[in-house]
């Protein structure tokens, strides 16, 4: 299990005390919400299952339609040979995400969550490892492998259970959501969203950009208003199904679960810091190593700024900061509109 790094606590140190000195706002200001950061973690054998992450707990209005895009690049490097498992991750991944919600009924929206993938041998290993070096992180053996090569795949006793092909743009698999809450926020006490989500497995399973099988889950986010801050919740389970390849091996995929939390702060009257926490389930209990079994827990730190026409951009750090399961780090940018 890998330390908190320093450099996190003083990030997160900074935001409270620069947020204890904010200046005023007006209360039409200080109220105008603007919600968590669209995010996933960016673990290539995760990016195969369903996510229900953190959002607004409130549901698209009837007859409207609301709309986001996300952009990320990540870099991971996990290593282990371990009891006749072999598993090596050393890839930089881009993501493109986009997801539409339509309100269709008054409380009740439908949710369209799909994406392209690249895996690739990148060219950021040298710097990673300097990072590392200079603030004296652990750097997960990086030191013993060539910089910038790709190579995904985890084997069981010389059975592959995943592999993701490089330099390849793919499709992801299709979630659809479906959303019962209030399409209005909560003045006083909690606002509730219940969701439902099935994927369609539209990723291609044999190059690792799916699992092949029909997975579905069930969520609820939570919403509560502090005034000039607003607080996040959500909670979730999935049940994801096993690739062909994992058949194949002792690894199952057992029952997913999700928590998390979210505190944005209104920093002028068109931007707001958020910071986020979301705890993951492990990927596989069956493997003997942290690398697979062990939870992640993924902190986002970025900004959301109100644009022209209800548009609003936002950018973000990822890092797991727990485990050796998750990826070294990631950047987010996104773009949404008639949420």
């Amino acid at each position: 299990m890998k330390r908190v790094p320093s450099f996190v606590v003083l990030l997160l140190s900074w935001i409270a005390c620069a947020c204890s000195a904010l200046p005023k706002l007006d209360s039409e200001a200080a109220a105008r919400v603007r919600g968590p950061l669209l995010t996933r973690h960016p673990h290539p054998i995760l990016l195969t299952f369903p996510h229900l992450g953190l959002r607004r707990a409130v549901v698209q209005r009837q007859g409207t339609v609301g709309a986001a895009a996300s952009v990320s690049y990540s870099s991971i490097f996990e290593n282990v040979v371990k009891q006749g498992s072999d598993l090596r991750i050393d890839a930089e991944l881009a993501l493109a995400r986009v997801q539409a919600r339509v309100g269709v009924a008054e409380g009740v929206e439908v949710a369209l969550d799909t994406g392209l993938v690249h895996g690739g041998n990148g060219s950021l290993d040298k710097f990673i490892g300097d990072f590392h070096q200079f603030f004296g992180f652990p750097n997960s053996g990086r030191d013993d492998a060539p910089d910038d090569k790709f190579d995904v795949h985890v084997n069981d006793n010389g059975t592959e259970a995943y592999s993701m092909k490089p330099n390849e743009v793919a499709l992801e698999d299709l979630q659809l959501t479906l959303g019962v809450g209030e399409s209005e926020t909560r003045t006083g006490g909690w606002g509730s969203l219940w969701r439902a989500t099935l994927e369609l497995p539209t990723g291609k399973e044999s190059d690792g950009f799916g699992n092949g099988e029909l997975d579905y889950g069930l969520g609820w986010c939570g919403e509560r208003d502090l005034g000039r801050q607003t607080l996040y919740v959500a909670a979730s389970w999935i049940h994801a199904g096993r690739a062909r390849n994992f058949r194949d091996t002792s690894y199952g995929i057992p029952e997913r679960f999700a928590l998390g939390a979210a505190l944005e702060t209104r920093l002028t009257a068109a931007m707001s810091v958020v910071v986020q926490l979301e705890l993951l389930s492990p990927i596989s209990a069956d493997f003997p190593s942290e690398e697979l079994d062990a939870p992640i827990l993924d902190l986002v730190v970025g900004v959301v700024h109100d644009l022209d026409d209800g548009a609003r951009l936002s950018l973000g750090f990822q890092e797991d900061v727990i485990s050796a399961s998750g990826t070294d780090f990631a950047v987010i940018a996104g773009l949404g509109w008639g949420l």
